[in-house]
């Protein structure tokens, strides 16, 4: 059975543990990311939620997964998520849909708020360098 382990608190990280298979690790992703962010506990919080998503085990991502991604961004109490260990072709799958972006821009075909937060959304080579972000030091 696919493990995914949550950490929480006002910094969440969400990451795979052993997977059986790709599609079972994606489902048990999804889940967990839907249950995390419409829970009373992040939704009722008056502080804001900054979010470090593990998908480093994964070498592709449905359309499920990137739907949920985009519900995050939208979601007003995600101050930032932080996508960590992107392998190349999930990288590639995530730019084409519009999560992360060349440039920073928005794409063409997305909304205006969608464009507006797409600066919430960070990709980081490891965990340890997404965590690192908070600290400036």
């Amino acid at each position: 059975m696919t493990e995914i382990r949550v950490s929480d608190g006002r910094v969440c990280i969400i990451k795979a543990g052993e997977l059986d298979s790709v599609k079972e690790g994606l489902e048990a992703m999804k889940k967990v990311l839907i249950d995390f962010t419409t829970s009373d506990r992040v939704q009722d919080s008056n502080l804001d939620t900054f979010l470090f998503v593990d998908l480093s085990p994964f070498n592709i991502i449905n359309s499920s997964l990137i739907g949920i991604f985009g519900s995050i961004i939208m979601d007003r109490k995600i101050q930032l998520l932080g996508l960590c260990g992107l392998q190349p072709a999930v990288e590639d799958i995530l730019k084409r849909f519009g999560v992360i972006t060349e440039g920073g821009v928005g794409k063409a075909f997305a909304s205006d708020k969608i464009k507006s937060n797409l600066s919430k959304v960070m990709v980081f080579k490891t965990m340890q360098e997404g965590l690192a972000c908070l600290n400036p030091d």
